[in-house]
């Protein structure tokens, strides 16, 4: 009950399917909130869903969508491309390494991240990261996801949503 984490990380279902509000209304963003460290981060799967991302956006005092997730916090997130960058160079599975730093195809795939830093700072569709100033501006009008509106598992398969 009084445990409390650097980070929570919930790789959710589909937004629409049932049961799935449980995990993306603004009532179980305060548990996580609860259980945060100060400095800590929720990290969740909104599979694309403007109702969960914006919800999360209100439920936070900072953070941004990062391509179908929101990474959120009560504090400033401090977005440090050069240890992304390294962590990334450095993971191995079964002792291979995941990015193998003499191809060209993987060197660029690791520069294509790195250019994620300019989506900070850049308005408009396409970016894979954006913050959630302009998550809440875009989704403007949307409902929050709550525990009495069943989120999504009502209106997504209506086609109202």
């Amino acid at each position: 009950r009084g445990r409390r984490f650097d980070a929570v990380v919930v790789n959710s279902t589909y937004h629409f399917r049932a049961s799935a509000t449980n995990l993306l209304s603004a009532e179980f963003m305060g548990i996580i909130r609860r259980h945060l460290n100060p400095g800590g981060v929720f990290f969740y799967n909104t599979t694309g869903s403007p109702r969960v991302q914006r919800t999360g956006c209100l439920g936070f005092a900072h953070g941004a969508r990062f391509e179908n997730h929101m990474v959120l916090s009560d504090a400033p997130i401090a977005w440090d491309f050069e240890r992304w960058r390294h962590t990334l160079e450095s993971y191995h599975i079964d002792g291979k390494a995941i990015f193998d730093m003499s191809w060209a195809r993987d060197r660029a795939q690791i520069e294509t991240f790195m250019a994620w830093k300019n989506d900070l700072a850049t308005a408009g569709p396409g970016r894979h990261i954006e913050p959630c100033a302009d998550v809440i501006a875009r989704t403007a009008g949307q409902r929050v996801t709550t525990d009495d509106n069943m989120g999504s598992e009502w209106l997504h398969p209506l086609h109202l949503e």
